[in-house]
């Protein structure tokens, strides 16, 4: 259907709102259904669409430039076929990545390199199981050997490097050997939230797309750099696999890294629950999306996955079948592989590490023939102080390297990092990075109208004023949201074929009095014979106008991290991007910028808290709309101190706030009005 906007001389008080799209958020625990596209085309552009949905989400867009690592490799264990080192890798500035490389002894040529994040085990790299543990274990067949069972984590490692490759083993944010920050799930905290000293999990760091998923995502980064470059690494046989958060960190860096060669993530793509860790959320990261269809970006490479009794055990029959067809679209259905273990809960056992070796010896080429004989053999397990890097001359981080202290430095000196990279860019390429990033976040670049079912309500008259309502339901988001309009009474001017579109922070009431009439802006507008249009965006007007975002909570809101915002809008558009999208509804692609008179120009206000919502359409828009009126009344996103603020656009301060989006606007035909007001209001 085509949205036509009324320009009819009647008046009527009637304002619209829909607040209940908002009340139904998604959440991790949701259903994440991955449909493959027909024809593998179509799956490109998607393709490509969806990493940088990714990359973005994990603050890596564009790539932050990557500093020296200055590897060291040091405290050599030596065991019988193969030498376990401790490696520390400085990720960012006095930030390190810690783990232990396994090096098999004897090598002729270069051989396959693995990485192997841990996951959520206690203890994470240092894991290792209780005797009456290891004893269930074994009578349940879950293990089968000691001492693997007891060390299921360094069994895979110590196998693999004595199937012929160099395993790097390292560790998530606050486990093991990274003691800079507290732990992973440390959650929001009062006292890292000030505009000038904030922290991770903060409205502030949100605004900057500052994470511990994206910080463990640039590690894993970090760590393949560091794999690919080692003498005796073949750099075109690198896999990775780990299960659980170590399994999220698989199949994300499998994603987005084309250097990765196989994959195997264990026990956590499902279209179930999508990762409950904050390590394993970020804002925009599964909107519209899932791990099934994220996981898939790896096609048509091999891929290997085991279910468990957990939230992946109807993977068999939902999820891992699109995955075959997606496969499929490429030739390479048998590059995919599913190991139901539905027997066994949430684990990396015996009988999934098992099946992880012959996979990887089938597709990284090892060249063994396992045979009935135990893949995997005794061995000498390492102990806590053997595995620890932090030992001899490389003491632990201490003072303004740890803690708090440090966790505000870090964020800081990210934040200078990316603002003098995407300073020193040219203009015009500075621009199209900030324009593909707004697109992303409002969630336009994806835009298919296919995707869209748009329903229109009949006009109604009144006294004053013809008032209309649109709702337009996102059929792979799952939500609807509405536009409202009104047009005042005037004497049009049939020679004057400007329309003049108003939006504002509350909608409709805020351009006229308590008598009805409309502000004095308007008022001369009307007069001059042009014709007026005022917007209700998606949750304005109406008896109960949205004033505050609803958010999702996780888990029973005891605990800081269950209050991170990255589970609303990791899985859930921002109420920022619906009404932006509202706008672009309404002047959109499909409506008037296309049905104006001909000859007509359009002129967008955005007036009264409405100009981030005029300056973000009209860069997205471009030249559909003829000019833009903004005041901007000192308006900054970097003001904003509550994750329910209903202006929340996490990552827009990272590319400049509204300065760098009205600089997407053509100066020539841009209005900038406010801009001298000091009392920036969020």
């Amino acid at each position: 259907m085509r949205v036509v906007f009324l320009t009819v001389a009647f008046l009527a008080v009637v304002c619209f709102a829909n607040t209940s799209a908002f009340a139904q958020l998604k959440t991790l625990d949701g259903y994440f259904p991955f449909e493959p596209p027909a024809a593998r085309q179509q799956w490109e552009q998607r393709r490509d669409e969806l990493r940088q949905q990714i990359l973005l989400s994990q603050g890596l867009f564009p790539m932050p430039e990557k500093t020296d690592l200055k590897p060291i490799i040091h405290h050599p264990i030596e065991r019988d076929e193969y030498t376990v080192y401790g490696v520390i890798l400085e990720v960012l500035p006095d930030y390190y990545l810690t783990g232990n490389l396994y090096v098999p002894k004897n090598i002729t040529g270069k051989v396959p390199g693995v990485l192997s994040p841990h996951g959520h085990w206690n203890g994470g790299r240092f894991y290792h199981q209780s005797e009456r543990e290891f004893a269930r274990e074994l009578e349940s067949g879950a293990e089968k050997y000691d001492p693997s069972g007891r060390f299921p984590l360094q069994a895979r490692c110590v196998t693999l490097a004595r199937l012929g490759c160099v395993v790097f083993h390292y560790d998530m944010v606050g486990y093991a050997d990274s003691i800079q920050l507290p732990v992973h799930y440390m959650g929001v905290r009062e006292s890292m939230n000030t505009k000038e000293n904030w922290g991770f999990h903060s409205p502030q760091a949100e605004l900057r797309l500052q994470s511990i998923m994206g910080l463990q995502t640039l590690g894993s980064i970090r760590a393949l750099d560091w794999l690919e470059t080692l003498p005796q690494v073949d750099a075109s046989r690198i896999a990775i696999t780990g299960a659980s958060g170590g399994g999220t960190q698989s199949f994300i860096l499998a994603a987005i890294d084309d250097r990765i060669a196989a994959s195997f993530p264990a026990v956590m793509v499902s279209t179930a629950m999508q990762g409950g860790c904050p390590c394993e959320n970020a804002c925009y990261l599964r909107v519209g999306t899932g791990n099934v269809e994220i996981a898939a970006l790896f096609a048509p490479k091999p891929q290997g996955m085991t279910a468990a009794d957990d939230w992946t055990k109807e993977m068999a029959t939902k999820g891992f079948p699109q995955l075959q067809q997606l496969y499929a679209l490429f030739g390479a259905e048998k590059n995919v592989a599913l190991f139901p273990h539905v027997q066994y809960g949430h684990n990396y056992n015996f009988p999934s590490r098992a099946d992880m070796y012959r996979f990887m010896n089938a597709h990284l080429k090892l060249g063994h023939t396992f045979g009935d004989e135990a893949i995997e053999k005794p061995f000498v397990p390492l102990t806590v102080e053997e595995m620890s890097v932090w030992t001899g001359e490389h003491s632990k981080p201490s003072g303004d390297k740890i803690g708090d202290v440090f966790e505000r430095k870090l964020v800081r000196e990210m934040t200078e990092r990316f603002r003098s990279q995407l300073a020193a860019l040219p203009p015009q390429q500075r621009n199209e990075i900030v324009r593909s990033a707004l697109e992303t976040m409002i969630g336009w670049k994806a835009l298919d109208w296919g995707h869209f079912a748009i329903e229109m309500d009949a006009p109604k008259g009144g006294t004053f004023r013809i008032s209309w309502k649109g709702r337009m339901t996102d059929k792979r988001l799952g939500v609807t949201f509405t536009i409202a309009g009104v047009t005042p009474e005037s004497r049009i001017d049939p020679a004057n074929k400007e329309v003049c579109v108003f939006v504002s922070k509350n909608g409709i009431s805020d351009f006229f009095d308590k008598e009805g009439k409309p502000i004095d802006e308007i008022a001369k507008l009307m007069s001059a014979g042009k014709r007026v249009v005022i917007l209700d965006l998606d949750g304005q007007g109406g008896d109960h106008p949205l004033e505050r975002a609803p958010l999702v909570v996780s888990g029973n809101g005891n605990q800081p991290w269950h209050h991170s915002l990255a589970y609303t809008y990791g899985y859930n558009p921002t109420v920022f991007s619906q009404r932006v999208k509202s706008l672009l509804l309404g002047l959109g692609l499909d409506g008037m910028a296309q049905n104006k008179p001909a000859g007509g120009t359009i002129t967008l206000y955005g007036l009264k808290g409405g100009a981030p919502y005029a300056a973000a359409a009209r860069a997205l828009l471009g030249d559909a709309v003829d000019k833009l009126v903004v005041d901007t009344e000192g308006f900054r996103f970097a003001n904003i101190e509550k994750f329910d603020d209903v202006n929340m656009l996490p990552g827009i301060v990272k590319y400049g706030d509204l300065p760098a989006i009205l600089k997407l606007s053509d100066p020539a035909t841009t209005e900038i009005r406010g801009e001298n007001n000091t009392t920036a209001r969020p």
